[in-house]
C-alpha cells in the first residue's frame, strides 16, 4: 500500500503501510447485480444503509448516521500497480498523486488541500497493487462542495504536465525514505524472486529513474492514457456517510458521481503464472539492515477470494497460529526458540493467485534451529492433512466471528468509508460488510483443497539474519540476497530431525464467553468511586453508548519505581520481556476469544484489559498468579538481553522521522540515560535480578483501578478485592509523576547526530512555560490553521521531502508545537532556515486572516472534539486520562471545549507572537543528518546547548530539582 499524505496526516502507519501487499482480487467475484441491494449488518448497527448503482455502473454505499459529526466519502478505482506499464514504472502511485493537483472546476493546484483544512478536513489515498483508493472526511456543512471537489478529480482532472516533474520528485522522495528499510526490501524480495513475466515482479512505487521520458514512453503522455483506459465509472465504487438522511445522501451522490465517464473498461486481469516451476523449491537468504533473525514459508495458492464465506484459509491459519499445549508454537517457546509465530493468507495478492505465509521471528537459538523448526511446520501442515479438521475447529471459530459480528464496534467514518470503497469492488453489496465474519457452513473439501497446495515441494523459504550469506542485490533497494533451489532430500532431512518433536492440534479454547449479557443499573455522568479504602481506590463509568458486554480495565499496583537506579530499571524490562513472552499462548488464546490484555511495568505493575468483559476477572487472576510464580531461567534471561539490546541498536536504524520523537522524549522525561549506559546495564543482569524486581513489583503498592463498561459496583469491588491481595496493596502513598525537564524560556538545547541512512530528519519544537488549558486550546488551532500551509509549501511546491508535518507536542500539562520532517535533499541548517521562513511568512498570512476563516478552523478542531465516541474503547479513553493524572472531576475535556470556544483571532494571533517569540519560549531541537549531507552544518541557535550526554544531561536536571 503507497500512501500519499495531505494535510496533517503524517502518522508513521503510513509508513508501515508501503510494506503491505494489496489484498484484493484483480479479477474480483462478478458484484455487478444491483437487484439485492439488502446490506447485512450488524443487529448492533443503528446506522441506516443504502445501495445504489448509478447510470453509469458505479456503485454505491450510503450510510446515514444522525450522530456523526462529520461526513466522510471514499472512492476506490481497479487498478493498481499490477497494471504498470513496463516503460513507466510506479504509474499507478504517480497517477494517485497528480489527481490532487487541480481539476477543470477547481484549476488550483492547492485548493483541495486549502478547502479542507479550512472546513476541518482531513483526506488521504493510496495505491496498492490491485486497487487505488481516494477518500476524505469534512465538517457535514461541507459535504456537498467536497463531493464536488472530489469527484471532479475523477471527471476532468487537470493533470497538468508543468506539475510532473515535482509530483515525480514526492514519489522519489517516498520511494528513499523506504529503499533502505528491512519490511519495504523483504517485500520487494518477494516481487524479485517470483515469474519475471508477472506484474507483480515490477516495481510498484516509482522514482526518477523510472517515471521519466524514455525514447519510446513519454511519461506525461503515458499517465494520461493510464487515466483514460482505467479510470471509468463501472470500475469504480464509492462509499459516502453523513448525519443526513438516505434519501438526501443519494441525492449528493448521484451529483456528484453520475457524471463520472464510463468507458465500459473491461476489468483488469493477469493471466501470467505468479510462479513457475522454477519459482517453488526455493531458499532464499536475506541479510537485513536491522539485527533480526525470521523465517517464511511460503506457499503460492490458487486465488479462493470466493469462499470467503466458508473460512478455508482462516482456519488453516488458525491451527498454525494457536499456542496451546502441544501445538508448534508451544513447543518452540518451551525450547526457547520463538519469539513470535503467524500464519496468514492473501488470497489474490498476486491477482491470479494468492500467497500463504508462515513466518516467525525466533531467537539466537532458535534460529540455529531454523532447519528443524521449518521440518516441525511442514510435519504440521502434513498431520492436519491427515487428521483432517474437525468439526470443532469450525465450531469454535463461527462462535468468535459471530460474537464479533453481534457487537461489531464502530469505525470512524474516514475508515469506514475507504474500507466501505474497496470492499464493494471485491463484495456483493449483501457482504460488503459483513464478509469477514460470514461461516456458512463447515465444508472441510474446501480446506482440503488448500492444504493440497501446502506442500514442500511447492515451498518458498526465506531464512533472514546478519549472518546469512549473500551475493545479489535487490533492485530499487540497499538489500542483497542469495537464492538456490531446495531440493527433496533436503526437505526430507530436516522433516526427518523433526520428528523427534511431537506435536497435536490445539485444545478447544477455554476463554470463549458464556456470558453475553449487559449488566442492568444507574448509568451516570461521570465515573463512580465505588472503592475508597486508602490503599485500594476503584471508580467504575457505565455506558449509556455502548450497550455490550465488554470492558476497558485499567489495574495498577501504584509504586515510585522511576526513583530506581538505571540496574534496576532495566532488570525491570527485562522481567517485562521475559514474562510478556512467556504469556503469548495465553495472550492468543484470549485474543482469538475476543478479550486481550496486556502487563507493562512503569511506576509499578500495570495490566489492562478489553473486550468481552465475562473471563476478564479469571484473565486477571490467572496473569498475576502467574506473574508470581514466573521464574527467569538463564537460558530465557540471555535471549531476552540479546532481544532488548537489538531493539536499542535497531531503533537508530529506523527512518529518521521514526527517531524524532523518541529522542526528544529521552531529552524531555527523566531520568533517561545514553544507549551505551543502557546496554552496559542489561549486560549485567542476573536471574536474582529479575527475581528482586519481581518481587518489588508485588508487594508495598497501592491499587488503583478504572474500570469502564459492563461492570456493576460489585463486581467491581470483587476484582478490586481479588488483585489488592495479589498484587501486595498494602500502601497507601501519593502518586507522583516521573519528572520532566519543565519547558522555560531560557531552554535552548539541541541533540545531533549522523546517522547512516541516506535522509535527514528534523524537529524543531517551541513551547511556553504554561501548563494551562488555554495554552492547549491555543496550540491545538495553531497547529489546525497552520498545518495544511506548511505541508503544501515545504512538500507540495518546494518538493523537501515526503514526511512534513506540524505536530503538537505534550509534555505531562505542558503543549508546544513542533515542526518536523525527513529529507532527501536538504541538511539541518537548511532546513531550520526553511522553517524560520515560513513561520515569517506565516504571520503575514494571520495577520490577513478574517474572522470567518478563523471560525472555519475553529469549528474544525472543535468538530473533532465532540463527536461522539465510535467505540467503547475511545470513550473510556477520555476518562482515563483524567484518572491517570487524579483528575477526579473527569472534566477536562469539558474545560478544554470551553477554552477552545472562547478563544478569538485576536487571542490565537496574540499568542502565535508570544509562542514564537525567542524571548518567550523553550526551543529543542533534534537534527539528524544522513549519509548524503555530511557536509552540511547542523543548525545553530543563539545560546543553544549542544547535548552531548543524554545520561549527564538527565543527572544534571535530576539534580536540580
Amino acid at each position: 500500500m503507497l500512501s500519499k499524505q495531505h494535510k496533517r496526516l503524517i502518522t508513521l502507519s503510513a509508513l508501515i503501510g508501503v510494506f503491505m501487499l494489496g489484498c484484493y482480487p484483480v479479477t474480483p467475484p462478478d458484484t455487478s447485480d444491483s437487484t439485492d441491494t439488502t446490506i447485512q449488518t450488524s443487529p448492533n448497527d443503528t446506522r441506516e444503509y443504502r445501495a445504489i448503482t448509478l447510470d453509469n455502473q458505479l456503485r454505491v454505499v450510503l450510510v446515514s448516521d444522525p450522530e456523526a459529526e462529520k461526513s466522510a466519502a471514499a472512492l476506490a478505482v481497479r487498478v493498481g500497480s499490477l497494471q504498470d506499464p513496463v516503460e513507466q514504472q510506479g504509474m499507478a502511485h504517480y497517477l494517485e498523486h497528480m489527481l490532487f493537483l487541480g481539476t477543470e472546476k477547481y484549476p488550483e493546484p492547492g485548493d483541495y488541500d486549502d478547502f479542507m483544512s479550512q472546513n476541518g478536513g482531513m483526506n488521504n489515498a493510496y495505491a496498492a497493487q490491485d486497487h487505488t483508493n481516494y477518500m476524505f472526511e469534512v465538517n457535514n456543512s461541507a459535504l456537498p462542495e467536497a463531493l464536488d471537489r472530489f469527484a471532479d478529480f475523477f471527471r476532468a482532472p487537470m493533470l497538468y504536465p508543468e506539475y510532473a516533474e515535482k509530483e515525480v520528485n514526492a514519489v522519489h522522495s517516498e520511494w528513499s525514505m523506504r529503499s533502505a528499510a528491512d519490511g519495504f526490501i523483504i517485500f520487494s524480495l518477494l516481487g524479485e524472486t517470483i515469474n519475471p513475466e508477472h506484474p507483480a515482479a515490477q516495481f510498484n512505487i516509482g522514482n526518477l529513474e523510472t517515471l521519466r521520458d524514455k525514447p519510446d514512453s513519454k511519461l506525461h503522455n503515458e499517465l494520461v492514457a493510464f487515466y483514460e483506459r482505467y479510470y471509468s465509472a463501472n470500475q469504480m465504487t464509492a462509499s459516502v456517510l453523513g448525519n443526513r438522511s438516505l434519501d438526501e445522501l443519494e441525492m449528493l451522490a448521484r451529483d456528484a458521481f453520475a457524471d463520472i465517464p464510463n468507458h465500459n473498461a473491461p476489468t483488469p486481469s493477469v493471466d501470467v503464472p505468479a510462479v513457475t516451476d522454477n519459482d517453488v523449491g526455493l531458499l532464499l537468504s536475506y541479510k537485513p539492515q536491522m539485527e533480526m533473525r525470521s523465517i517464511f514459508i511460503d506457499f503460492v495458492i490458487d486465488n479462493n477470494r470466493d469462499d470467503y464465506a466458508y473460512k478455508p484459509n482462516e482456519i488453516i491459519a488458525y491451527l498454525l497460529n494457536s499456542e496451546m499445549p502441544g501445538t508448534p508454537a508451544a513447543l518452540f517457546r518451551e525450547l526457547g526458540w520463538l519469539d513470535s509465530l503467524g500464519a496468514y493468507a492473501q488470497p489474490d495478492v498476486f491477482g491470479n493467485q494468492g500467497l500463504f505465509r508462515i513466518g516467525a521471528d525466533l531467537t539466537e537459538s532458535g534460529y540455529a534451529n531454523r532447519e528443524t523448526i521449518v521440518g516441525v511446520l511442514i510435519n504440521y501442515l502434513e498431520q492436519i492433512r491427515v487428521e483432517g479438521i474437525d468439526r470443532q475447529y469450525f465450531n469454535e471459530l463461527e462462535t468468535v466471528l459471530e460474537n464479533e459480528f453481534t457487537f461489531l464496534r464502530r469505525r470512524g467514518g474516514f475508515q469506514y468509508t475507504m474500507g466501505l470503497a474497496a470492499n464493494l469492488l471485491h463484495y456483493p453489496f449483501a457482504h460488503v460488510i459483513s464478509h469477514p465474519y460470514i461461516l456458512e457452513d463447515y465444508d472441510p473439501e474446501r480446506v482440503n483443497r488448500v492444504l493440497a497446495q501446502l506442500v514442500p515441494e511447492r515451498a518458498r523459504i526465506t531464512f533472514i539474519s546478519p549472518d546469512e550469506e549473500v551475493d545479489t542485490a535487490i533492485p530499487f533497494t540497499e538489500g542483497y540476497y542469495s537464492r538456490q533451489s531446495l531440493s527433496e532430500e533436503t526437505l526430507n532431512a530436516w522433516r526427518q530431525d523433526a520428528r523427534e518433536y511431537i506435536v497435536q492440534l490445539p485444545a478447544v479454547n477455554r476463554l470463549l464467553p458464556e456470558n453475553l449479557s449487559v449488566v442492568a443499573g444507574t448509568v451516570h455522568e461521570r465515573p463512580q468511586h465505588v472503592v475508597d479504602g486508602g490503599n485500594v481506590s476503584a471508580w467504575l463509568q457505565r455506558s449509556a453508548r455502548f450497550e455490550e458486554p465488554r470492558a476497558e480495565v485499567r489495574i495498577q499496583f501504584y509504586q515510585p519505581f522511576h526513583t530506581r537506579s538505571l540496574e534496576e530499571r532495566m532488570a525491570r524490562a527485562v522481567l517485562m520481556d521475559m514474562f510478556g513472552l512467556s504469556q503469548q499462548a495465553l495472550g492468543r488464546e484470549a485474543s482469538i476469544a475476543g478479550v486481550s490484555f496486556n502487563v507493562s511495568a512503569n511506576d509499578g505493575l500495570n495490566l489492562s484489559l478489553t473486550g468481552f468483559n465475562d473471563k476478564q476477572p479469571l484473565l486477571a487472576e490467572r496473569v498475576l498468579v502467574d506473574f508470581a510464580e514466573f521464574e527467569p531461567s538463564a537460558p530465557a534471561l540471555a535471549q531476552s538481553v540479546d532481544r532488548l539490546r537489538r531493539s536499542i541498536q535497531n531503533a537508530r536504524l529506523r527512518f529518521p522521522v521514526q527517531q524524532l520523537m523518541p529522542n526528544f522524549n529521552q531529552l524531555m522525561r527523566l531520568p533517561s540515560e545514553d544507549v551505551d549506559a543502557q546496554l552496559a546495564a542489561l549486560q549485567g543482569i542476573t536471574p536474582a535480578d529479575v527475581r528482586a524486581v519481581r518481587d518489588q513489583l508485588l508487594q508495598n503498592n497501592m491499587l488503583r483501578m478504572y474500570v469502564h463498561g459492563n461492570y456493576t459496583e460489585e463486581t467491581v469491588r470483587e476484582l478490586a478485592a481479588r488483585m489488592a491481595e495479589l498484587g501486595g496493596a498494602t500502601l497507601t502513598q501519593p502518586v507522583a509523576r516521573a519528572p520532566i525537564v519543565e519547558p522555560s524560556a531560557d531552554l535552548r538545547i539541541s541533540w545531533q547526530a549522523d546517522v547512516s541512512l541516506d535522509d535527514t530528519g528534523f524537529l524543531d519544537v517551541w513551547m511556553l512555560q504554561d501548563d494551562s488549558m488555554k495554552n492547549r486550546a491555543h496550540v491545538a488551532l495553531l497547529n489546525e490553521m497552520m498545518s495544511s500551509r506548511f505541508f503544501t509549501e515545504l512538500r507540495t511546491e518546494d518538493q523537501l521531502g515526503y514526511s512534513v508535518g506540524i505536530t503538537t507536542i505534550t509534555l505531562d500539562d505542558y503543549a508546544g508545537l513542533g515542526f518536523l520532517i525527513q529529507s532527501p535533499v536538504r541538511g539541518p541548517a537548511p532546513l531550520l532556515a526553511r522553517f524560520d521562513t515560513f513561520r515569517e511568512s506565516y504571520a503575514e498570512r494571520l495577520a490577513n486572516m478574517t474572522e470567518e476563516e478563523f471560525k472555519q478552523f475553529q469549528q474544525g478542531v472543535l468538530t473533532n472534539l465532540t463527536q461522539p465516541p465510535q467505540t467503547l474503547t475511545e470513550e473510556a479513553g477520555r476518562f482515563i486520562n483524567d484518572w491517570q493524572n487524579q483528575r477526579y472531576r473527569f472534566d477536562s475535556r469539558t474545560r478544554y471545549q470551553h477554552e477552545l470556544e472562547a478563544a478569538t483571532l485576536a487571542s490565537v494571533s496574540a499568542y502565535f507572537e508570544r509562542l514564537f517569540n525567542p524571548e518567550n519560549s523553550a526551543r529543542v531541537l533534534v537534527q539528524l543528518r544522513g549519509r548524503n549531507f555530511t557536509d552540511v552544518d547542523f543548525a545553530a541557535l543563539d545560546d543553544v546547548r549542544v547535548i552531548e550526554s543524554i545520561s549527564e544531561w538527565s543527572a544534571e536536571r535530576l539534580a536540580a530539582e
